[in-house]
């Protein structure tokens, strides 16, 4: 599918969010074409348009008249979202027999928005001419955390310039500007801090209405009138460049953002049976972009969900950047991850990778400490970021912080020396500050990529010592948070005596939130620990998602695996749209709790059971916004939230079509395992490493009751690919139309191929 086919429109439930979407400024109002008081971190100051560290305006508004009637655009019928752009459209202009379109879009790279509108005659009277006010609403003013590094909001003041058509708007107190203007002179301008439109906002803004006369309006004919607003937290100067810009080549960022946007779609092209996966797949690729924040004074990186988080989290981004790289989002992985990592080296010298940060530079931890969990999990994810891109520098920067939050987690998170580090994890639930298995897992996970990462840079004797740490973490994993009597891994490792000062706590917090028969399990648990002996160190079951942990990484073994994940797949842990975030309240699921859901199925291969999560988190596709995918399902909390690439993405690519690079070693392994009803699949354009070590691959996969032939292609030649398939007793292999031998186990076979290029292995079944 071509770009132009990506539009989702709605024409109902208008009172929705949406997003306009750039790496510098986005605008996020309601479908219908209001801007509302909306957002809990800055209290009702998350909508509007935003240009981070700072909010530029609570909105803007236009006013359409022909001299016997007027009306304000303020109930658009109909919102079309596109991957880049957004429209609302005003068809019921009655009085005046207009109908409009406003369409905005932000430019890359820019501190600014472009508004415009497109006025329809219905009339068919006769040319006329048009009287328009436009009218925006400054609110220049900090983001969330700003008071940490003495920022704070002053009260805003306005100028008009006839000379050069625009409303400057500055705050008092600060060097943050605004200016806004259109494509022609204005004929009168307003600035008054009383003055709204269609709909009153709060803050300490003011407003500039800037009035254009004789628009010509042609007998059933349409005209064009272009907006353009620009900002910066530094100077008049700044703002004003960038002004005089967006008005000279709009159209040409415009183009120029649709062939990015072009590129986007073309990388990682899956083609598969499911057309509608298939477009949801690539509208998430759209989501993902849509959340990068460049802010030049702190870094760039990917933000984790709109509208109330638009900023860089250490926990989402080791899962969100897990999906981004088989997208070819390479860059912008690195940069995120050295954004986190320098943030955090400048706030502690022991590895610790932050959990919250605004882009005003201030950082947020629950609770007012790290969570444990976040710091393995980033070292995870910058391994994985390194086999994709090959990049050995970058593994150099980073393989410091690699030992260090190693020797933070094993020695001041584990005093009890049992491996097993102490602290809060995902859940962040008040209290469970103790020994929980994600934060165990994914130690386990640092600790084996550390080995690998030490081996590489000749340090022989770390290699293996870390490796010994993970073989044993693993083993206390699999045997002491593992529950034989439930079939599934406990959340969390300690004594009755510890955990029995928190169970009222938990009980209640059950209670209020989803009602006395949820609170029923914990009461439960907390009679199996009034009945234990007070000192008995074990697991306990919570039954939190976060047990699928050990086959998310593939960690547990398949007997237990099999028997855990079936117990997940249930109504106890599984609802109507993915995961239960925890198993007792049956009530919230997250796109991320599915996604990992998915990928664990993947793991020991049961891709049809991986297929329906993946499938779940795509039915929540467009029922809030028009071309994205809420964080909360179906259809609540942040409306565009990162970390549902890792949910969609990894299990098609990384364990369906089975692409796992090695790009440093120039080597790609191929593990295809297709759901069962999937006869053909293709991926196209899979961009693997970097620079020296930059290559490209088109994988196709065709089958039927007789054969089963995989071809793919690499753009560059000398690479290996190690092809692993389901191979049945008897069958023959071919390779490129001769028949070879190869090394077979379990019904599957073995390929190496060196300085490959363009292949075709055909399974052929007798």
């Amino acid at each position: 599918m071509k770009l132009a086919s990506y539009r989702e429109s709605k024409q109902h439930q208008l009172t929705d969010l949406y997003v306009a979407a750039g790496d510098r400024t986005y605008v996020i109002g309601t479908q219908n074409g209001l801007f509302p008081d909306l957002g809990g971190h800055v209290p009702g100051e998350m909508g509007g348009v935003w240009n981070h560290p700072i909010k530029l305006m609570d909105g803007y508004w236009l006013r359409v008249s022909d001299g016997s009637a007027a009306q304000w655009l303020e109930q658009a019928d109909e919102f079309t979202n596109y991957p880049f752009y957004n429209e609302h459209r005003y068809k019921q202009l009655q009085d005046l027999q207009v109908e409009v379109v406003r369409r905005q879009f932000c430019p890359d790279g820019l501190e600014g928005v472009v508004v415009s509108y497109t006025i329809h005659d219905t009339r068919r009277a006769g040319d006329r001419t048009l009287s328009l006010d436009f009218l925006g609403r400054t609110d220049l003013s900090p983001v969330w955390l700003s008071e940490r590094v003495n920022r704070f909001d002053g009260e805003d003041h306005g100028v008009v310039d006839p000379k050069e058509g625009v409303f400057i708007g500055k705050d008092q107190d600060n060097p943050w500007f605004v200016v806004f203007g259109a494509d022609r002179p204005f004929r009168e301008g307003v600035v008054d801090r009383a003055l709204f439109g269609p709909e009153t906002t709060a803050g300490a803004g003011v407003s500039g209405q800037l009035t254009y006369e004789h628009v010509a309006l042609p007998d059933g004919g349409s005209v064009d009138i272009h907006f353009f607003i620009a900002g910066s937290c530094h100077s008049e100067e700044a703002a004003r460049t960038t002004f005089v810009r967006l008005r000279s080549d709009h159209l040409r960022l415009f183009a120029e953002k649709r062939q990015r946007y072009e590129e986007m779609l073309e990388q990682t092209a899956i083609s598969i049976p499911d057309k509608q996966l298939e477009k949801v797949f690539n509208w998430v690729k759209f989501n993902t972009d849509w959340l990068i924040r460049d802010v030049p004074e702190i870094g760039r990186g990917l933000g984790a969900g709109l509208p109330e988080y638009p900023w860089w989290f250490g926990c989402d981004n080791s899962y969100s950047l897990l999906g981004a790289l088989p997208l070819g989002q390479f860059e912008l992985a690195r940069q995120t991850l050295d954004l986190l990592r320098n943030i955090s080296e400048r706030q502690n010298d022991k590895g610790i990778i932050i959990h919250e940060l605004s882009t005003c530079g201030a950082t947020y931890h629950m609770f007012d400490r790290s969570n444990t969990q976040e710091t393995p999990h980033f070292i995870k994810c910058a391994w994985e970021t390194f086999l994709w891109t090959g990049n050995l520098v970058f593994l150099r920067q980073v393989y410091p912080a690699f030992r260090q939050g190693i020797r933070w987690l094993l020695e001041e998170k584990d005093p009890d020396g049992d491996l097993l580090p102490e602290g809060y994890g995902i859940m962040e639930t008040e209290g469970l500050n103790l020994e929980l298995i994600d934060s165990a897992v994914y130690t386990c996970e640092a600790l084996r990529v550390t080995s690998l990462a030490a081996r590489l840079l000749d340090e022989p004797e770390l290699a293996d010592h870390y490796g010994k740490l993970a073989e044993k973490l693993k083993t206390v994993i699999n045997e002491q948070l593992w529950l034989e009597d439930e079939g599934v891994y406990g959340d969390v490792v300690g004594t009755p005596a510890v955990i029995l000062t928190k169970m009222d706590d938990y009980i209640a917090d059950i209670r209020s939130k989803a009602g006395e028969q949820a609170a029923r399990d914990m009461i439960g648990l907390k009679e199996q620990m009034q009945q234990a002996a007070p000192d008995e160190q074990r697991a306990w079951l919570f039954k939190n998602w976060v047990i699928n942990t050990p086959m998310e990484t593939g960690i547990a073994p398949r007997k237990q695996a099999y028997r855990a994940l079936e117990r997940m797949e249930s109504a106890e842990f599984t609802g109507p749209w993915g995961t239960y975030l925890t198993g007792p309240y049956r009530k919230a699921m997250m796109t991320i709790s599915t996604g990992v859901s998915a990928v664990a199925e993947c793991r020991y291969d049961r891709m049809d059971e991986a297929l329906r999560y993946v499938k779940l988190i795509a039915s929540t596709f467009g029922q809030v916004v028009p071309g994205s995918i809420s964080e909360m399902s179906p259809d609540y909390g942040c409306f565009v939230q990162a970390w549902t690439v890792y949910g969609m993405v990894s299990p098609l690519v990384g364990f369906m079509f089975g692409i796992q690079p090695a790009a440093y070693w120039k080597e790609i392994a191929l593990r295809p395992r297709l759901p069962q009803d999937w006869e053909e699949a293709s991926v196209e354009r899979v961009a693997v490493g970097e620079g020296e070590h930059r290559n490209s691959l088109n994988f196709f996969i065709t089958r039927n009751s007789q054969e089963a032939v995989y071809r793919f292609s690499l753009d560059q030649p000398g690479w290996t690919v190690k092809l692993n398939v389901p191979c049945p007793a008897g069958a023959t292999i071919w390779l490129d139309g001769e028949e070879i031998g190869a090394e077979r186990a379990e019904d599957e076979a073995n390929l190496a191929i060196t300085a490959s290029r363009t292949h075709e292995v055909r399974i052929v079944r007798t």
